[in-house]
Formats: structure tokens, C-alpha cells, sequence
């Protein structure tokens, strides 16, 4: 078990569908500004749209072209045993055809620094690899998110394979686009 602080521990990590319970969740990581130049968010999310989203999940990650993911871990804290919903995943840009898909991530704050993303990152290769048959995963970083730039390019083995430089707009100045990839098979 891998120590997790607040006296909790974890143990393993899943990725499950997003639920109508999920929602009020995901408004506020959704609309949650510090993060939104990392994920590429430009304008707020009502619980609507994300209550239409849980309560429409379309099962085949083909047709819709995207799934997105809630991330979950088992905990242990004494007598306190139990799951915790820490983070969301989304494969995007899904392309049965050329065997490919995008990945990004995000853990919530107070379980971050715990592993849980790359170990939702191998989960996810594994299950891009093994259920859907694609070949690639790959991920679009801005070089000033270091966080996932560690991420990416130490705990999860993806590999830095291009980069786009001027990509992204920070008020004054502007931040590079790191291309990750990994390769599945």
C-alpha cells in the first residue's frame, strides 16, 4: 500500500463511467479557473451540461470520438474503509482508424503527489490497449504545467515527441505545447 497522507491510505486505482452522482463533482473541478489554462476550458460549465453528459453516457467510445473517465481509489484509514472519487480522465480524439487516441487528466488537489495519475495512466493504456485495440496514446502538455510535464515525461513513460512552440496564450506571454506519446503495443 502506498502511504497517502491525511492517515489514508490507498491501494489500487479505477477508472470507472461518469455517474448522475458525479455531477456536482464535476461542476466544481469544471469551473474551477486555476485549472482551466491546463485543460484548454474557456468558459464556465452548468451542472446541466454535465448532467446531460452523465445521464446520456454513450458506451461506445468509437462513435462518440471521447469517454470520460471519473477516478477512483481504495481507501484505508483505520475502521474508515472505502472508494474516493479523486480525479477525472478523458480519452479524446479517438481514431479507430489510424489506432490512435489523446489522453488528459486531472487529480484534485488534495490527492495530488500520491501516484494515482500515473497509475491511472497505465490503466488507461491498458484498457486503450485491451479493449479498444488502439496502438497509441498520446498527450498535449503546456511546458509550464511541470507537474504534468513530470508526469508524462518520468512517471508514466511517455515519451516527448514534438513540440508547438508559441502555443498557448498566458495573458502577456505565451507557453510551448509539449506532444507526448507512448506506444501501446
Amino acid at each position: 500500500m502506498e502511504k497517502a497522507g491525511n492517515n489514508r491510505e490507498t491501494t489500487e486505482v479505477r477508472l470507472r463511467a461518469v455517474e448522475p452522482s458525479d455531477v456536482d463533482r464535476l461542476y466544481l473541478w469544471e469551473n474551477d479557473r486555476k485549472i482551466w489554462p491546463f485543460g484548454g476550458t474557456r468558459a464556465p460549465m452548468s451542472r446541466h451540461q454535465l448532467w446531460e453528459y452523465a445521464s446520456n453516457y454513450d458506451a461506445n467510445p468509437f462513435s462518440a470520438g471521447q469517454l470520460r473517465l471519473m477516478i477512483e481509489v481504495a481507501t484505508d484509514d483505520g475502521d474508515d474503509k472505502g472508494i474516493a472519487t479523486c480525479g477525472v480522465l478523458d480519452l479524446y480524439d479517438i481514431d479507430p482508424v489510424n489506432s490512435r487516441t489523446m489522453v488528459g487528466i486531472m487529480v484534485a488537489p488534495q490527492w495530488r503527489g500520491r501516484g494515482i495519475a500515473a497509475r491511472a495512466l497505465k490503466a488507461a493504456g491498458e484498457y486503450c490497449r485491451d479493449t479498444l485495440a488502439l496502438a497509441t496514446i498520446a498527450a498535449e502538455v503546456a511546458a509550464d504545467n511541470l507537474p504534468s510535464i513530470k508526469l508524462f515525461g518520468e512517471k508514466a513513460g511517455y515519451s516527448a515527441v514534438g513540440r508547438r512552440p508559441s502555443w498557448y496564450r498566458r495573458a502577456d506571454r505565451f507557453a510551448d505545447a509539449v506532444l507526448f506519446q507512448k506506444n501501446l503495443c
